[in-house]
């Protein structure tokens, strides 16, 4: 795997989508994914990864980059994304939380999914967050080196201190329980699916 590690500083958007009716998640994830269609499309916009969480039928969780945030804050000004916005809060809740990219490190392209997906949330106990930073890109940088590990995206919230979210992204389960264990902190874990993967994949109909 080629090693890579990137300290952006990208502007972030965390956003969970907790589904009233998780029946209706074709409907929503069809209705997402043409959403990220658009967003991709637009000026700043960097990047993002959605995913599923596996115990949680009907909660999404989607990582969107910006180069800065008045790309972001221009569209999401703009009629289609707040007509997108309404088709979502109509399906269920959305919880926003501003970040910024502290790292994203390992194999860049995940956009086929994985075999396994980890979102974690942290929180920076007894450690200042640029000591925080400092330490989980040391951790990153060593992950990059194990052979089950693809991916890793560190982003610290812009409106709740202290409180990070962490996602990897894993072709072994073994390596991740293994490693985590040298983490700088460790927090409530949830195993996820890879929307991308689970659309290719036909689920979603």
């Amino acid at each position: 795997m080629p090693y890579a590690m990137r300290h952006t500083g990208l502007f972030t958007v965390v956003n969970t989508f907790t589904l009233r009716d998780p029946a209706r998640a074709p409907e929503f994830e069809r209705s997402f994914l043409g959403h990220a269609a658009w967003m991709r499309a637009q000026d700043g916009f960097d990047s993002h990864q959605a995913v599923l969480l596996a115990e949680r039928p009907g909660v999404y969780v989607n990582i969107e980059r910006w180069r800065n945030p008045e790309s972001f804050q221009r569209v999401r000004g703009s009629s289609v994304f707040q007509a997108h916005g309404r088709e979502f809060h109509a399906l269920g809740e959305v919880a926003v939380d501003p970040s910024r990219n502290v790292l994203r490190a390992g194999d860049g392209d995940v956009s086929e999914g994985a075999p396994l997906v980890v979102v974690e949330w942290l929180t920076a106990e007894g450690m200042n967050l640029e000591e925080f930073d400092r330490a989980y890109r040391a951790y990153a940088a060593a992950l990059c080196h194990e052979s089950g590990f693809l991916h890793a995206d560190l982003s610290r919230s812009l409106t709740k201190p202290g409180a990070y979210t962490f996602v990897t992204w894993w072709r072994d389960a073994d390596v991740w329980r293994a490693t985590r264990r040298a983490a700088p902190a460790t927090g409530a874990a949830e195993c996820a699916v890879h929307l991308t993967a689970r659309q290719a994949a036909g689920h979603a109909r």
